[in-house]
C-alpha cells in the first residue's frame, strides 16, 4: 500500500514547514506546460487552528507537497481559497512554476530603466531559456524576494543561437519560454526533494528531450496493466504557410516564411511574432520548423495504470497492440508528456509521438 504524504513548504526557499493532512489531491504535471485542476482539500479535524492554517497555505508564499513513497508526485503555490460555512474542509487550488514564470519579469530587475536594459544571450535554445529564468529569479532588489526553489544545470550541444532581449518588450519569463517552445525546444520542470530535505524544481530541457528511459506495456494483453485507454487528436493548429516576423517595425521588419507545397490540406497560415531575432537565418529555419511540428494533426494517448507504476513525464512508452479496434497491430513508441492523479490507486499517462505540436 503507497505511503501518501502532503506538506507545506517555503515557497520561496523549499524548506519543509510543517506536514499536513489532505482529504482530496488531484494533480497533474506537464512537459512544456503548466498544471490544470490542481487543488488540495484540508479537513477542518483540528490539527491546526484557524491561524496556523492560514500560514502554511499562504498564497505564493508557500508551496503544498504531495509525495508518494517518499517521491514528491506534485508541488505547487496556493492561489486562494474555496470554503463554505459548514464544511468539514476547505479547498485550495493549486497552480506549479508556471503560473509563477507568467508572473514574473524576464528583464534585470536591478536596472533603473527597463526601457533602455538589453542583453544578449549566445546559446542553444536550453540555455536561452535557463538565462530568461535565472534573470526573473536572481538579478533584482532584495526586496520583494525573487527566489524560487529551482536547480538549473547547465546545457550542452545543440545549434546555439544569439538573441538579443530588450526591456522594452516588458515580457515576462513564461513569454520567453513559450517563444523558444514554439522553436521545437520542451521544457520539464521535475518536482522533487534534494539532499537537505527542502524541494526544488529540476529544470530539464532539449530539443525532443526525453528521460532516457523506455516503459512497456502490453495494451490488448489478458491481464494488462493498462486500462482506460483513449484516442484523441486535434487539427486546430495545422499549418502548411509557417511566417516568422523579427525584430523592427512597418516596412522594416523582418520576415521569413516557408510553404509546405506537398501538403494535402488546403493553404492554412500561421504567423508567430519572434522580435528577439535579427538573423534572417534564424526566422527561417523557425518557419521550415514549424511545416514539421504544424504539419499534421496532434495525436495523443492516455490511458490509466496503478499510481505507483514506474513512468514519469519524459519517458519513452511502448505501447503493443494485438487486435485493437483502433490502433494497428504492433508496438508503438510515444512520449509521456503528462500525469495526472490524486490519492487514489491509479493514474492517468498522457502520450504524444515525439516532435509533434
Amino acid at each position: 500500500m503507497a505511503e501518501l504524504q502532503a506538506f507545506s513548504c517555503n515557497g520561496i526557499t523549499g524548506r519543509k514547514i510543517d506536514q499536513i493532512p489532505v482529504a482530496a489531491f488531484p494533480y497533474s504535471r506537464m512537459l512544456s506546460a503548466g498544471d490544470s485542476g490542481s487543488s488540495v482539500t484540508i479537513p477542518l479535524d483540528g490539527t491546526f487552528s484557524p491561524s496556523e492554517l492560514d500560514a502554511l497555505t499562504i498564497p505564493w508564499a508557500r508551496m503544498i507537497i504531495l509525495e508518494r513513497d517518499g517521491a514528491v508526485e506534485y508541488m505547487g503555490f496556493p492561489q486562494g481559497e474555496g470554503y463554505a460555512d459548514g464544511s468539514a474542509s476547505t479547498t485550495f487550488p493549486l497552480a506549479d512554476w508556471w503560473t509563477l514564470a507568467a508572473h514574473r519579469g524576464a528583464w534585470d530587475h536591478a536596472a533603473p530603466n527597463v526601457e533602455r536594459w538589453s542583453t544578449t544571450v549566445n546559446g542553444n535554445l536550453a540555455t536561452q531559456a535557463s538565462a530568461a529564468i535565472i534573470r526573473g529569479r536572481d538579478s533584482g532588489p532584495a526586496l520583494p524576494a525573487m527566489g524560487f526553489p529551482m536547480t538549473i544545470p547547465g546545457f550542452s550541444g545543440g545549434a546555439s543561437v544569439s538573441r538579443t532581449y530588450f526591456g522594452y518588450h516588458i515580457e515576462m519569463v513564461g513569454d520567453i519560454l513559450s517563444d523558444l517552445m514554439d522553436e521545437g525546444l520542451d521544457i520539464y520542470m521535475k518536482p522533487r526533494w534534494i539532499t537537505n530535505g527542502e524541494a526544488d524544481w529540476l529544470m530539464e530541457a532539449g530539443m525532443n528531450w526525453s528521460s532516457g528511459v523506455t516503459r512497456e506495456f502490453s495494451v490488448t494483453a489478458q491481464d494488462s496493466p493498462v486500462t482506460g485507454f483513449k484516442v484523441d487528436k486535434d487539427a486546430t493548429r495545422i499549418t502548411n504557410n509557417a511566417r516568422y516576423v523579427g525584430e523592427g517595425s512597418e516596412v522594416d521588419m523582418l520576415v521569413r516564411s516557408a510553404r509546405n507545397v506537398a501538403s494535402p490540406y488546403p493553404l492554412l497560415d500561421r504567423t508567430t511574432q519572434a522580435k528577439n531575432i535579427t538573423n534572417v537565418g534564424q526566422l527561417n529555419n523557425l518557419a521550415v520548423q514549424d511545416l514539421t511540428t504544424y504539419g499534421a494533426p496532434t495525436s495523443q494517448w492516455s490511458f490509466s495504470v496503478t499510481a505507483d507504476t514506474a513512468v514519469d513525464v519524459g519517458d519513452m512508452v511502448r505501447l503493443g497492440f494485438d487486435g485493437h479496434s483502433r490502433v494497428p497491430d504492433g508496438w508503438h513508441t510515444r512520449r509521456a508528456v503528462g500525469i495526472k492523479g490524486d490519492l487514489g490507486e491509479f493514474k492517468q499517462v498522457i502520450v504524444q509521438p515525439t516532435g509533434g505540436a
